[in-house]
């Protein structure tokens, strides 16, 4: 049983550790506050500070953290590599479960993450490191995305310049550099997407996992990378399709109260925008590419739905495929029926 709770707040410099002495759910638990740099040696000292807190019952412990990406990671994979248990915390849930907060502080914040850790432990999902295969592979997939936001803002800012057909020399200069930095671009985004493919080929997981996803009609390389990334190979949502739905957005939930609230089901803008935009281009893809899926839109079509919720029901039955696909380890058959469930 869980009886030290370690709440920590992270930031880019240094981060805020309130530990709580508890056996079970206690209103006034003690607790100890201090701060350290998020570096090393800040972890280090961290380790000496809850000993010295807590005792050397460490089995006792639970580190408690909001997933902030790159702020959070190295420490959690140092605590995961010295044997103890650390449960990184969607930032969103841990905020609409700790009631009225009349403080903003680092410190009050670190105070309300070991409560939420000692208040809900036993719904915990203890923090596992990615593979470094698939660690390289979400960074090189990032740094590639973001060269393409970049390549897109020069691009859209050029033609604008170019269709006011204003001739002066700032926008002479303008046209000349950014083409010269759009080329560059590419030339990166390319040498990016070859890492890519060297990284999947290398290690044999990944292979086997990328050749089924791919070979989905209208899946290519950045979708397939895209969604082994973020279910980190599909081992976070327990090949639950439902969830993965749910996290890329297009999962449709309804609203029910009484005898006044009553609307059918919608989809919910609490989503990641990014790997949703991807996976509404391979749904586009796959009505032109495949017959079965054309053919599935056109009866909704036909039905009455509208085009963007006839897309999603393709975007949803394309996910329960693909992760049929990846648990019975087969490559897509456009000749088996699969079962369908559209969206009202």
């Amino acid at each position: 049983m869980k009886k030290i709770f370690i709440g920590i707040d992270f930031s880019k410099e240094k981060f805020d550790v309130t530990l709580i002495h508890a056996e079970g759910v206690k209103e006034c638990a003690p607790s100890a506050h201090e701060v350290f740099d998020n570096k090393l040696s800040g972890f280090r000292r961290l380790l000496k500070w809850v000993k010295s807190q807590a005792g050397e019952e460490a089995d006792t412990w639970l580190f408690c953290g909001e997933n902030t990406g790159g702020y959070s990671i190295a420490l959690s994979n140092f605590i995961y590599a010295c044997g103890h248990e650390m449960w990184l915390e969607c930032a969103y849930k841990i905020k609409h479960s700790s009631g009225i907060q009349r403080v903003k502080s680092d410190r009050a914040d670190s105070r309300v993450i070991a409560e939420y850790a000692m208040r809900n432990y036993d719904k915990m999902v203890l923090y596992k490191p990615l593979s470094p295969s698939l660690s390289d592979l979400r960074e090189l997939f990032l740094y590639r995305h973001s060269l393409v936001k970049h390549k897109v803002t020069l691009t859209v800012r050029r033609e604008e310049k170019r269709l006011t057909q204003e001739k002066s020399k700032p926008r002479a200069l303008m046209s000349k550099t950014s083409k010269h930095l759009i080329a560059e671009v590419n030339k990166s985004i390319a040498v990016i997407e070859k890492e890519i493919k060297e990284t999947i080929d290398a290690d044999e997981e990944l292979r086997e996992i990328f050749g089924i996803i791919t070979s989905m009609p209208g899946v290519g390389t950045q979708n397939a990378v895209c969604l082994m990334v973020y279910t980190d190979n599909f081992r976070r949502f327990g090949l639950d399709s439902r969830k993965i739905a749910c996290y890329y957005g297009i999962a449709p939930f309804g609203r029910q109260s009484g005898s006044s609230i009553h609307s059918r089901p919608q989809v919910s803008p609490f989503a990641n925008r990014m790997i949703k935009s991807l996976l509404s281009q391979a749904a586009l893809a796959a009505i032109k590419s495949d017959a079965s899926f054309r053919s599935y839109y056109q009866r909704l079509i036909a039905r009455g739905k509208q085009p963007l919720l006839a897309q999603n029901n393709i975007k949803n039955k394309m996910l329960h495929i693909i992760v049929a696909m990846i648990r019975n380890k087969v490559k897509y058959n456009p000749d088996y029926v699969y079962p369908t469930k559209e969206i009202a």
